[in-house]
């Protein structure tokens, strides 16, 4: 299994109209235009995280996770998870998502999808419980 970081952007399709058209247990497909690393594609059963970046964007961050579903080389075919539905409303960001974000995205933080190494998905996993739940290590 392999984590992926999908970053939105707010220019193309708003955070309202992700409130709006993304739902946990309904399936979305997106386009991916730039996959880092190339040579890897999301496979069904990965875990995506989808995340607003803070440039074009009044309330970036978190907004929910995925089980992907599918995908063909140009679209991913995916399935939110709770506690999307609520993380959309009240999205995830602080200045330690924002450094651990910006290791996933390395030197470009221009593009669709990057991998996300099994250490840094982790500390973002336990920064969602924390957010949602009140959950510590």
């Amino acid at each position: 299994m392999a984590y992926w970081l999908y970053q939105m952007s707010a220019t193309v399709w708003s955070p309202a109209s992700y409130r709006l058209e993304v739902w946990e247990g309904e399936h979305t497909n997106w386009e991916i235009n730039r996959k880092v690393p190339k040579t890897k594609d999301p496979q069904p059963g990965d875990i995506m995280m989808l995340f607003y970046a803070p440039s074009g964007e009044s309330d970036p961050g978190i907004y929910g996770w995925a089980v992907v579903v599918r995908f063909d080389g140009y679209e991913v075919r995916f399935m939110p998870s709770s506690p999307s539905d609520y993380m959309k409303m009240n999205p995830l960001w602080n200045d330690d998502v924002k450094n651990i974000i910006d290791q996933i995205r390395g030197r470009v933080a221009t593009g669709t999808v990057w991998e996300i190494e099994e250490s840094l998905f982790k500390q973002l996993r336990q920064k969602i419980a924390e957010h949602v739940y009140g959950a510590t290590s």
